[in-house]
């Protein structure tokens, strides 16, 4: 099995959470609509996106209103990501590693697992909702 990127939140209220990056990528923010949710007052709705393609991994800033640091340096727009970053969103620092893929799955919190199979069906399924399909929309990679 191939090994997949995998944040390990090591600051804030869900230190100690590892999470998968899956193909299709994750949002993270304070909104419950987003893979990863971050209950914090410095986090916006949507803060950020990760993308795993082509065996990058990429991390966008979603015009948050707080930033995102990575190795302590603003971002702005997107950048390519590397074994040992840092990611801090307010209160909340991950470091980026990589783990073989059944590793990181066993390991991956149900809630996060769910929201993203959830995520990842077919418009027209149960789980798609016009919100998501919004949501997905307003994203922008270089590669798209």
């Amino acid at each position: 099995m191939a090994d997949i990127p995998v944040l390990l939140c090591t600051a804030g209220a869900i230190t100690g959470q590892r999470i998968a990056v899956p193909d299709g990528g994750l949002d993270m923010g304070r909104s419950p609509e987003n893979n990863v949710v971050i209950e914090d007052d410095g986090v916006s709705r949507f803060h950020a996106r990760l993308l795993y393609d082509n065996g990058a991994l990429w991390l966008q800033d979603a015009g948050s209103r707080n930033g995102i640091f990575v190795n302590d340096q603003r971002l702005t727009g997107h950048r390519a990501l590397k074994v040992g970053d840092e990611i801090r969103i307010a209160e909340h620092t991950f470091k980026v590693t990589w783990e073989d893929e059944a590793s990181a799955a066993a390991k991956q919190p149900k809630a996060v697992e769910e929201h993203i199979a959830a995520s990842k069906q077919e418009p027209g399924g149960d789980a798609t909702t016009e919100t998501d399909s919004r949501t997905k929309r307003r994203w922008f990679w270089p590669f798209d």
